[in-house]
């Protein structure tokens, strides 16, 4: 079972690469990071709906690929409660799917979420709109991680969201045993 991490975050240190690097320990995972891929966002050209799209970038690359993995996670920290901004592009991208010409078997999926500040963070937001970007690549969610008060409590101090990514790790490979 090949498993892909989709990382949104510019920080290879940071909160969100704690949860990436936790799953590399335990699971063999390729590790795709939008923010510092080259590509470019959707233009609507809608070249796609012949079933490619005109970029031939690491966007294209990715979604070349996309069909040899059976587990797809997405992890972004929260900016104004979304995804990173590359993450936005790199899910624009997913149009290609879509428009109906490009079908994916089902795979399964996670997503992870982190978020500091000072204010009450809402993910429900970034959830829905990463549960849309994995919908397109026919995914079919089954797990969070949500540490959402970093700024307080440090990603590896979050026993919660451990909890919660334990128990994927765990789901991970029962699905591959």
């Amino acid at each position: 079972m090949a498993v892909l991490i989709i990382n949104g975050s510019p920080r290879k240190d940071g909160n969100t690469a704690f949860f990436i690097n936790r799953i590399r320990e335990e699971i063999p995972c390729d590790v795709t990071d939008a923010y510092y891929a080259d590509f470019r966002a959707c233009g609507d050209c809608r070249s796609c709906v012949n079933g490619a799209c005109v970029h031939n970038d690491d966007a294209s690359r990715l979604f070349e690929n996309i069909e040899s993995y059976d587990t797809i996670i997405m992890a972004s920290p929260l900016y104004f409660n979304q995804p990173t901004g590359m993450l936005m592009a790199l899910m624009s991208r997913t149009q290609i799917f879509f428009n109906g010409k490009k079908k994916l078997r089902e795979k399964t999926g996670y997503i992870i979420l982190t978020g500091g500040g000072d204010t009450v963070i809402n993910s429900a937001d970034a959830e829905k709109t990463m549960r849309i970007m994995l919908m397109g690549l026919n995914v079919k969610v089954k797990g969070y991680v949500r540490s959402l008060r970093t700024s307080h409590i440090p990603a590896e101090k979050d026993n919660e969201a451990i909890k919660q990514l334990e128990r994927i790790i765990e789901d991970i490979k029962n699905d591959r045993a």
